[in-house]
């Protein structure tokens, strides 16, 4: 199972830091870790890093505080602001393209109406995504997730959430994975939803992407549960979580991301638990506190 590289390191050094510190305190004459060698110094320091390490700021449809979510804008703003990631979200259009929309509807997201299926790409690209926000943003428009491949092309990691309740779109994992063996970096792709028997497909047809269940509960023996899906992460609601099962899940080879953090004592409380990544509306928010000393404080 691969790991992001937050919760290997914890796997490999805790062990070891672990171990120093018991021999230090039971065996007799041993070296106090204050005089320690240079290579257990650096250990040590290697070991708190991944302790305090800072969460990755992942831009929830792209940052909903700044601009219209699931838009181009948004996603760019996202990359110059220096964001690890985005979270975006994708349907099926008549045409059977996959379009970066959170709704099964075009209703409140574009000044169309009706079913996104029901249109052709085409049609979808005609509509404005931008005016409902605001009216700087008037005449964005509903990309298509090439298009956000194409403009990221490795420079963050993208978290595609593929929406396939209430609507069921058959095949759609298929589509997916064709298009995405096109893109260079798949090191940089998460595939994340509710659908998990999707997510366990998706595993299993191309197993060097990240896939990632979400869910809104504590779930027991959450590790064996990610295993047989195949999944590297559990994206969970922060809201609905605590330390412990953060902790249950990391220890079984889960790295964690929460959704979706917002303010400053939701992100302390989520940086205390040591997530892997926040997911947020306020990318840019977040950034700023990461280099607060409130911040540093909730990372010890």
């Amino acid at each position: 199972m691969r790991q992001l590289p937050g919760t290997r390191l914890r796997q490999i050094v805790r062990p070891i830091v672990l171990a120093s510190l018991l021999m230090a305190l039971l065996l007799p004459g041993a070296v106090p870790m204050a005089n320690a060698s240079p290579q257990a110094e650096s250990t040590k320091v290697a070991a708190e890093s991944a302790w305090k390490k800072k969460p990755m700021v992942i831009a929830h449809r792209g940052g909903r505080k700044w601009a219209p979510e699931n838009t181009m804008i948004a996603f760019k703003k996202s990359m110059n602001a220096g964001c690890d990631g985005v979270e975006l979200d994708i349907h099926r259009c008549k045409s059977g393209e996959l379009v970066v929309i959170h709704d099964e509807t075009l209703d409140r997201t574009t000044d169309g109406k009706g079913l996104v299926k029901d249109f052709t790409y085409d049609e979808i690209k005609k509509l404005d995504a931008g005016k409902w926000y605001a009216k700087e943003f008037e005449g964005e428009r509903v990309p298509l997730l090439s298009e956000v491949l194409e403009a990221f092309d490795g420079k963050m990691l993208i978290n595609i959430e593929i929406k396939n309740t209430p609507i069921e779109y058959v095949g759609i994992e298929d589509d997916l994975i064709n298009l995405l063996r096109k893109y260079k970096h798949p090191e940089k792709i998460m595939i994340s939803s509710f659908d998990h028997e999707l997510i366990r497909r998706i595993h299993k047809i191309s197993p060097i992407y990240e896939v990632a269940f979400l869910d809104a509960s504590i779930i027991a023996d959450v590790g064996e549960y990610g295993k047989k899906l195949g999944a590297t992460a559990w994206n969970a609601a922060h809201y609905e979580l605590r330390p412990d099962a953060v902790k249950r899940a990391q220890k079984a080879g889960l790295s964690v991301n929460v959704w979706t953090v917002d303010g400053i004592p939701d992100w302390k409380r989520a940086m205390e638990w040591n997530v892997d990544g926040i997911v947020t509306d306020d990318p840019a928010g977040l950034i700023d506190f990461l280099k607060t000393d409130e911040a540093k404080v909730s990372l010890n």
